[in-house]
């Protein structure tokens, strides 16, 4: 509880300090409310009794004022704690995506675990936004319980056994809330699953080839199931939680049963007055709602305990990830060098990678050729970073990769990735975005548009660099050869890399389109190898690309099986002979 109580007025205060402090004291001026009315209530019926006007008249004068203040004040708390709940959501959301994006890696985005725990984080976070006045409600329902049993205990201490009765009651609750929030944790792969799913039918790039396919009613069959099988699992704990609920409630009625049967009898006795009577069954009533109040409190606060576990462990996980180090070299002077490095993808014992040797020289240009599934993609994370290898050592300058900052190292990597983004944001943003720190300085996107060969893309657009990309926000759409030629443009927003990588994007382009591409990048790498040694590294299933590459290595089985260049691979039999011969009769 005080775990939620600090990361909830943590989050509150830095939304909105003042509407913090004016929240709190809207509630703790509410919280006397109910038994003002009751008390106003039993003043009222016994003055009339007794024929005292000037008591009746106060009677009703705090009766009417009870009731505006609860009015008034109940609305204004209620417009400021949404707001507030809006608020603290929106920073809760900043925070997630903050703490996510300074992981030095990207294996928590690829493990399912990870991705239902992110994925309930983010579903929940308005509820650990309303937290703070769950728990400030809860309190307030407390201490009206709390006076209530004072004004029944006054007329008679048998009636003490009315909030007695609520215990059960708030205990059931508890129970049903807690089946409910484990329920809602283990169906979060199934809702991901429903979600992804439906994504594939409404998002353009998938929806052409499910349209094509005719497999939109599978794909809903499929998310539909999935939906299914989270709804029956948390039906079933809302059911066993009602027959929690069911058993407490018939506790509170039995002494409730009690409390009318001992006032009555006093009242028949004359040892409690008409008041009395209407006092009891007033708060009897508002017992019931301070309980029910109580119970939703608490599954409120248990819902947002959830989520703030989550959250809790976001920011662990983040803060565990970061680790400092030297900063990457501003040159290099010898290049990058792997020594017997082996990687499992977690949660598997398949090497991917197996004792890969490779000597990557500064200022070099290496080529990576292999079939689906050898490696290359992976052997490219790890040289960036973005995993770390199992076993094995990768060097820079002699430098482990491991002992360098991972954002300094980061930020001298640049390139263009098999699974490219399409930014669908204004083209300057679209490619400034390559280099936060040069985003601003006028010429720098310009200048990468050139080096990138799509300069007369961009001044084909409508309004050229500020020209809104894509449908989904009423952008001029590109086809992927222009995707990608400003996916490159990106990659040279950065002037002087280490690393820079060309992963091959280019499967769907015709031979010829995809050697000019890479006639464009050997060009600009030949320049940032002059300028600080660079490594540029080539991925391509086309041998008839990768020969103006200094040295080819091929990867099969995630080992590399032979290294050389064009000519030496060639003059040799292997896997590289074959495979050129294969493919340049095919384009014979």
């Amino acid at each position: 509880m005080l775990g939620i109580t600090a990361v909830s007025l943590r989050l509150t205060w830095r939304a909105y300090p003042l509407g913090t402090v004016l929240g709190v004291g809207l509630t703790v001026a509410l919280a006397g409310v109910a038994a003002g009315t009751a008390v106003s209530q039993r003043w009222l019926i016994d003055s009339a009794g007794m024929g005292m006007l000037p008591s009746l008249i106060s009677a009703v004068a705090l009766g009417v004022a009870v009731h505006i203040v609860t009015l008034t004040l109940g609305r204004i708390a209620g417009n400021l704690r949404v707001d507030l709940a809006d608020r603290v959501a929106a920073t809760l959301v900043e925070d997630i995506l903050t703490a996510t994006a300074k992981v030095p890696d990207i294996e928590h985005l690829e493990r399912p675990e990870h991705l239902n725990r992110l994925s309930l984080l983010r579903r929940g976070a308005w509820a650990l936004a309303w937290s703070c006045w769950s728990l400030a409600e809860t309190a307030c329902a407390v201490a009206s319980l709390a006076l209530s049993a004072w004004l029944l205990v006054d007329i008679h201490p048998v009636l003490i056994v009315l909030v007695i009765g609520t215990a059960p009651v708030l205990l059931a609750g508890r129970r049903a809330q807690r089946l409910l929030g484990q329920a809602r944790d283990e169906v979060a792969g199934p809702l991901r699953q429903e979600a992804q799913l439906h994504d594939l039918c409404i998002k353009p790039d998938p929806a052409k080839e499910v349209w094509i396919a005719g497999a939109g009613p599978e794909l809903d069959r499929m998310a539909r199931a999935a939906w299914q099988t989270a709804t029956r699992r948390e039906v079933a704990a809302r059911l066993r939680g009602l027959v929690w609920s069911y058993a407490g409630w018939a506790t509170y009625a039995a002494g409730l049963a009690v409390a009318v049967i001992v006032v009555a009898d006093a009242a028949m006795h004359h040892r409690a007055s008409v008041g009395d009577v209407v006092l009891v069954l007033s708060l009897s009533r508002e017992l019931r709602s301070q309980a029910a109040g109580t119970i939703g409190g608490l599954g409120a606060v248990a819902e947002a305990g959830r989520i703030a576990g989550h959250y809790n462990w976001l920011r662990q996980y983040a803060a565990s990830r970061q680790r400092s180090g030297a900063t990457a070299p501003d040159r290099l002077t010898s290049g990058i060098r792997l020594r017997g490095v082996t990687f499992c993808y977690p949660g598997t014992d398949i090497p991917v990678l197996q004792d890969v040797d490779m000597d990557l020289p500064a200022g070099a240009t290496i080529a990576l050729v292999g079939i689906n599934g050898a490696g290359k993609s992976t052997l490219i994370k790890l040289l960036c970073g973005l995993y770390q290898p199992d076993h094995g050592v990768i060097t820079v300058d002699g430098t482990p990769l491991a002992d360098l900052d991972p954002a300094s190292w980061a930020a001298r990597c640049s390139g263009v990735f098999q699974d490219f983004g399409k930014l669908q944001l204004p083209v300057r943003t679209a490619v400034g975005v390559g280099d936060l720190r040069r985003i601003d300085v006028p010429q720098a996107v310009p200048n990468a548009v050139e080096r990138a060969g799509a300069a007369g893309l961009v001044a084909a657009l409508p309004q050229g660099l500020d020209t809104q990309l894509g449908h989904v926000f009423g952008g001029v759409e590109l086809s992927h050869g222009q995707w990608q030629k400003l996916a490159l443009a990106r990659a040279f927003m950065r002037e002087q890399p280490l690393l820079l990588v060309l992963d091959e994007p280019t499967a769907a382009m015709d031979p010829q389109a995809e050697h000019d591409l890479f006639e464009t990048f050997a060009q600009q790498s030949r320049a940032a190898s002059t300028r600080s040694g660079a490594v540029t590294l080539l991925v391509s299933h086309r041998f008839s690309t990768v020969h103006m590459a200094d040295r080819i290595f091929v990867l099969s089985d995630g080992r590399i099986v032979q290294s050389g260049t064009h000519s030496e691979l060639l003059a040799a039999t292997g896997p590289y002979a074959t495979l050129y011969t294969a493919q340049a009769r095919a384009y014979g």
